[in-house]
Parts: C-alpha cells; sequence; structure tokens
C-alpha cells in the first residue's frame, strides 16, 4: 500500500437537513453523492477564498462532463449532525481526472467513500482538451498544496470497491481525526479549506 504522508485534502463542512433525510431518519443514500457534488462545485466553483476571477474565460469552450460515479455508504447520519467532506484528485492526465471523496461524521466515523471520473471536452467538438489553470493547481504532484490523492497500488478506487478491508486504508486514524475536527469546527472557522493531516492550512487561491 503506497501513500504520501500529511498530503493536503480540500475539506469543508456540512450539516445534513431535513431534505436530506429519508421518511425514518438517517439520511438519504443520495445524500452521499450530493456530498461529493457539493465538495466537486465549491472547489472549483464557489470558494470565496478563490474567487471566479478569469474562469469564465477559461471555461468558455469547456465541458466538464461526469463520466461514471460510484459511492460506498457506511454509516448513518441523523438531520442536524455534521459532516466533513475531504476530496483528492487520483490519476490525472491530460484531460481525465478521477475526484476522490471521504466523508467522516462529527464523531469520527466514516460516513461515505467514492469517486467521481471527469472529463474535459470542447464545448462544440467534443474532443478532449486539457485542464484549465484553475483546475491544474491542484494537479501538479510538484506543488506544495496539490491534491492528488495519496494512496497508490491499490488505488483509491479499488480500494472503494473492495469492502471492509479497502475501507479501512481509505479511512485510517489520522484522516478520521482530521474529517472529525473539520466536522465539529466552530461556524467562523467552518470555512472550505485545504488542510493536511496535521491539520497545517495551505493557501487556497486561483
Amino acid at each position: 500500500m503506497t501513500s504520501k504522508l500529511l498530503m493536503p485534502f480540500f475539506a469543508m463542512q456540512y450539516r445534513v437537513l431535513f431534505h436530506d433525510t429519508m421518511a425514518y431518519g438517517p439520511h438519504h443514500y443520495l445524500t452521499n453523492l450530493k456530498f461529493q457534488n457539493i465538495a466537486r462545485e465549491t472547489v472549483l466553483f464557489e470558494s470565496s477564498a478563490d474567487p471566479l476571477t478569469g474562469r469564465s474565460e477559461q471555461l468558455e469552450n469547456i465541458v466538464m462532463l461526469t463520466r461514471e460515479a460510484y459511492c460506498s455508504n457506511l454509516a448513518p447520519v441523523n438531520v442536524g449532525e455534521k459532516v466533513a467532506i475531504l476530496m483528492t484528485y487520483s490519476d490525472p492526465s491530460r484531460s481525465t481526472v478521477r475526484l476522490c471523496f471521504r466523508v467522516v461524521h462529527q464523531c469520527g466515523q466514516p460516513v461515505s467513500c467514492g469517486y467521481q471520473t471527469m472529463v474535459l471536452m470542447h464545448r462544440e467538438t467534443h474532443e478532449l482538451v486539457p485542464a484549465p489553470p484553475f483546475l491544474a493547481q491542484f494537479l501538479n504532484a510538484d506543488a506544495e498544496r496539490n491534491l492528488i490523492e495519496p494512496l497508490t497500488q491499490p488505488n483509491f478506487a479499488d480500494l472503494a470497491r473492495s469492502g471492509s478491508s479497502g475501507v479501512r486504508h481509505i479511512f485510517p486514524e489520522s484522516i478520521r481525526n482530521l474529517g472529525k475536527t473539520i466536522a465539529n469546527a466552530p461556524l467562523e472557522a467552518a470555512h472550505p479549506r485545504i488542510v493536511g493531516e496535521d491539520l497545517r492550512e495551505y493557501e487556497f487561491r486561483s
């Protein structure tokens, strides 16, 4: 099992709302996919710490197609409880990247894990295109604040699909503790961030 230690994750807090839950109480299984989409859209488009300056031009001719999505649901969350959503990128190529997601309950228990494979296409020709700068900044393994997934050989996707043994590798104690810290952060400190397992926060800008 190959990993890089203390590397950054994109992290954000989410409180489960009434419309996220099923009639008999816990959050709906589809909410786990909602967690994925919230993190994806926030890191790419909505973070107040990483404004949209110049992004309209970068995306003018690009379509971000989600080619596949997978989610393993591990534990319930009740209305009003909070989770941390941790996101990394795996297996980046010129025009594709896999987004990897870990969701941790405020008590530190894993809630779900999964991934989405994103393909970048030209809006008119549908030919593959390279990642625009605002995305490519997170895919540079030499950059200090890169978001490259630490798990390889086997990779995150293989582990997520392999059942309980894989989940143990996806959620080591250090990541559960990071998730617990993010989920329990007070409102004034609950902003989306890039943060390491050692709780070091990295600059987050476009």
